[in-house]
């Protein structure tokens, strides 16, 4: 199989045969831009080159396959994803960065279909591990403890939003009213009593919206992976 693309040289300028008619930037902002637009299903190696006014074979010298696309793609958004301020409170800033990128990846939804497909572990990737493990770096629990947390995180803001609805990247109101209506009927046609009790005790704090849970779901793993602060 073909080495990663993160693990291979990029292509030399200039050299013997005819120079390459685009640069690798042009072609993944074009596919950028076609995701953007329309998704990531909408990008292929054919489209791009259609956009670009060329065809196929013209780009292989950048993107030898679709993977190497996405790789190449998935690098570039998150290399325009600015981190938020930290405030030097590393529960506080962990759970506030994992939240601000929630709402990054919301408006560029395509990014979590490319997760399914290709892990991202190229350049912009590793700096925000760095970012985050900066974050922790006065923390004493140990760095497996520290990359577990961060993996747990990360994997939770990919099944949120995975199931969040596409497109605004928010639970529609139809899909909410259905769900709860749904839930109601079950806990009390007496064949779930755990659910009813659940649902019993679990009534809604009225000023915490779906992110604020979040964010302190967010700091509740925390706690459980890292252990308490550290006074």
């Amino acid at each position: 199989m073909p080495e990663h693309i993160w693990l291979r040289p990029a292509p030399a300028r200039g050299g013997v045969g005819r120079p390459a008619e685009w640069s690798r930037a042009q072609i993944v902002d074009v596919a950028l831009a076609v995701a953007d637009c329309e998704g990531l299903a909408a990008v292929t190696t054919r489209r791009v080159a259609r956009e670009l006014g060329t065809g196929p074979a013209s780009l292989y010298r950048h993107v030898a396959t679709r993977a190497d696309m996405i790789d190449l793609m998935v690098d570039a958004a998150l290399g325009e994803y600015e981190t938020p301020a930290v405030t030097g409170d590393w529960r506080a800033d962990v759970v506030a960065e994992h939240l601000h990128r929630v709402r990054y990846l919301r408006s560029r939804p395509w990014i979590i279909d490319a997760a399914q497909e290709r892990p991202h572990i190229g350049p912009a990737a590793i700096l925000l591990l760095e970012h985050t493990l900066d974050q922790l770096r006065d923390h004493p629990c140990s760095g497996r403890a520290k990359l577990e947390a961060v993996g747990t995180l990360s994997g939770m803001i990919q099944t949120y939003l995975r199931n969040e609805r596409p497109g605004k990247g928010v639970l529609d109101t139809e899909f909410v009213r259905a769900r709860t209506e749904l839930f109601i009927r079950a806990a009390r046609d007496g064949t779930h009593p755990r659910l009813a009790d659940v649902m019993a005790e679990a009534a809604p704090t009225s000023d915490e919206s779906d992110d604020d849970q979040l964010a302190r779901v967010f700091g509740l793993v925390l706690d459980g992976l890292l252990g308490p602060r550290p006074s």
